[in-house]
């Protein structure tokens, strides 16, 4: 498939943390959707949760 899924870590200007995330086919935007955690605990981890899933679903990872 020609598709891409990017997702990382963010911070507010209030000192909130959340996790931005972006997906959609290659030469387009795509779509992009953030989440804001309670804590960056909470946020890594779903991070963590949604690149573990993603691996599963058989995207890779590029550096």
């Amino acid at each position: 498939m020609d598709r891409f899924y990017c997702v990382q870590l963010t911070k507010s200007l209030f000192g909130e943390t959340g996790v931005e995330r972006q997906w959609g086919r290659w030469r387009t935007h795509g779509r992009r959707r953030l989440d804001w955690c309670g804590n960056e605990t909470q946020a890594k981890t779903a991070l963590t949760n949604l690149v573990k899933d993603k691996l599963s679903r058989g995207y890779l990872i590029k550096p």
